[in-house]
């Protein structure tokens, strides 16, 4: 006699069902999920379970494999990646990155950071899949708090994470980052495999303790372990918990935000009016918003010093990274890093409409008038030239008005030091023509039917 209660479901069926729960919240129809494909254990596992969910979730399926260079072993894994993905018919983008420009962060974090990067510009993406799970919440947990991280950072790897694609102030959308194992742990990950059948490849550097996380995972919580056996869902809910609590400083954030944020401005006696812990929450806030690392404790305590402690006239310039705080009368800005400009910069203008200035961090625009603008009849034979700022340059705006210096013009129109640096003169011959923002100089304008430039200069803000 059969016996009547139900059957137990076996352990890929409940693999499966969970990431199921966790991905169908989350997605619209024909939503595309391109899988982070490493070749290894959980990523591997992660893709049987995707390939047999796609059609009852109706979502579309594709992969992409980065290759870092660092084991001997990258291009068999890559190639790996390839059988698998053509035995399944499920494409797959192949991607070589170069970890030099981040080696100064050490070997993971560059990994990381060049791995991200490539993640953040796949088009064709709704959503990145990767295959973190519960062991390694608890690991990323622990790493964190080691380096003393805020509530942010305790917060760990949420199930879903907005990114952003490109730097220096220009973060554009990108495919929003999933990850649908976290309430799994690493053994029944491994029961799954084992259940499926099914094969991977053995990264040589999970063995190497001179990664932190390997030191973590192989010498520090299995000790954990015998002690409290049940530590990984107990960190995966002290992660939940910070989370929680990060997105309320995110919610008091924009709240200070709608009181101290005027444009690109911040006012500075509203900064103050707010608190010392509440206005590094804020200045976190905008530069979590620019896809900026948060900046460390003391670099952030430091500007903030500088920023509300500094003489009214001092020119405040405190470096976060891709990103700089200054200060000009009574407010501060949250800028990219800006390079020096040359000081003898000197660029023949070659009649595009469009001109990029990347030395200067912006862009002018020239547009055709009547009746206004500089006289384009006057400016044909010698053309026009872009200098910098030297000092001593006069210019009169107005046909019966006094010749002033530019200095003092500048200043009038309250244009921050750093943008009269960089700010383009425009120049015919070795005459001062136009300034962008202030006019053109006079007996340059263009008359009454007269063909004339509007110039416009377009700064990165």
């Amino acid at each position: 006699m059969a016996s009547s209660r139900k059957s137990k479901p076996n352990s890929f069926d409940g693999l499966e069902a969970t990431v199921g729960a966790a991905l169908r919240p989350l997605l619209f129809p024909r939503a595309r999920l391109v899988l982070g494909l490493s070749g290894g254990l959980d990523s591997v596992v992660l893709f049987e379970a995707l390939r047999r969910l796609a059609g009852p979730l109706d979502f579309a399926l594709s992969c992409v494999h980065v290759n870092h260079n660092i084991s001997p072993n990258a291009r068999g894994w890559a190639a790996f990646c390839a059988r698998l993905c053509q035995r399944r018919d499920i494409a797959l983008a192949l991607h070589e990155v170069d970890l030099a420009p981040y080696r100064a962060e050490g070997p993971e974090a560059a990994a990381r950071r060049a791995r991200y990067q490539v993640y953040a510009r796949q088009e064709k993406a709704d959503f990145i899949v990767l295959a973190q799970h519960q062991d390694d919440q608890a690991e990323t947990l622990l790493l964190q708090l080691l380096r003393g991280a805020g509530v942010k950072g305790g917060a760990a790897m949420p199930l879903i994470r907005e990114q952003h694609a490109g730097k220096k102030g220009k973060a554009a959308p990108a495919p929003a980052v999933l990850r649908p194992m976290l309430a799994l742990s690493r053994k029944q990950i491994e029961a799954y495999a084992r259940a499926r059948k099914l094969k991977w490849v053995e990264d040589e550097s999970n063995a190497d303790t001179r990664y932190d996380r390997n030191f973590l995972r192989h010498r520090v919580l299995p000790v954990i372990e015998q002690a409290f056996p049940a530590y990984r869902a107990t960190l995966a809910r002290a992660a939940r918990h910070m989370a929680e609590a990060s997105l309320i400083l995110d919610q008091l954030a924009e709240t200070d935000a709608r009181r101290a944020l005027r444009g690109n401005r911040l006012l500075l006696a509203e900064l103050r009016d707010v608190g010392e812990a509440r206005a590094k929450n804020l200045l976190r806030w905008l530069l979590s918003r620019q896809g900026a690392a948060a900046p460390e404790a003391d670099r952030l305590q430091e500007a903030l010093r500088q920023l509300l402690q500094a003489r009214d006239d001092a020119a405040v310039r405190v470096a976060l990274g891709e990103f700089e705080l200054r200060r000009y009368a009574g407010c501060a800005y949250l800028l990219p890093a800006l390079l020096q400009p040359p000081a003898d910069l000197r660029l023949e203008w070659d009649g595009r409409r469009a001109w990029a200035l990347p030395e200067l961090g912006g862009a002018l625009r020239f547009a055709r008038r009547l009746g206004a603008g500089l006289a384009c009849a006057r400016v044909r034979a010698p053309g026009l030239n872009l200098r910098l700022r030297q000092g001593g340059e006069k210019l009169r705006l107005q046909a019966r008005g006094s010749t002033r210096s530019l200095k003092n013009l500048l200043q009038e129109a309250q244009l921050a030091p750093w943008e009269r640096e960089r700010l383009p003169l425009i120049y015919c011959a070795d005459a001062l023509v136009a300034v962008p923002g202030l006019g053109v100089a006079s007996g340059w304008e263009a008359g009454a039917g007269e063909a004339g430039w509007l110039i416009n200069w377009r700064p990165q803000t």
